[in-house]
């Protein structure tokens, strides 16, 4: 595994999202802070291939699970772990004052709260 990948495995997991390799991916938790899914715990991720200039790349794709739902979204499955899909998700927030992990999560977070709830 690259610096740059062992990097945002530590920075992940120092800004409170538990990190680790998984296959061509990196897994971490986040707790959902809004929306639908507000207090679940969901394992969330990137492939490994996205964060190779770590720090200096914004998120972008989002790997969830298949059952988080969006009204809209880009999606397809490269890199995911089964049961999982990755969602397009531009970044536009370029304050540099935030670390780079507490933004990227605050993404992820501001993100997984749109989700919509799945019909009963």
């Amino acid at each position: 595994m690259s610096e740059a990948s062992q990097q945002f495995i530590a920075d992940m997991t120092a800004a409170g999202a538990s990190a680790r390799a998984d296959g061509p991916r990196i897994l971490y938790d986040v707790v959902a802070v809004g929306g639908a899914l507000a207090g679940q715990t969901i394992t969330t991720g990137v492939s490994i291939s996205e964060v190779q200039s770590w720090p200096a790349v914004p998120p972008h794709w989002i790997h969830l699970p298949a059952s988080v739902h969006f009204t809209e979204t880009n999606m397809d499955e490269t890199d995911c772990a089964p049961g999982y899909v990755r969602h397009s998700r531009d970044y536009n927030y370029t304050d540099t004052s935030i670390r780079p992990a507490r933004a990227w999560l605050s993404h992820v977070r501001g993100f997984i709260s749109i989700a919509i709830a799945e019909a009963a």
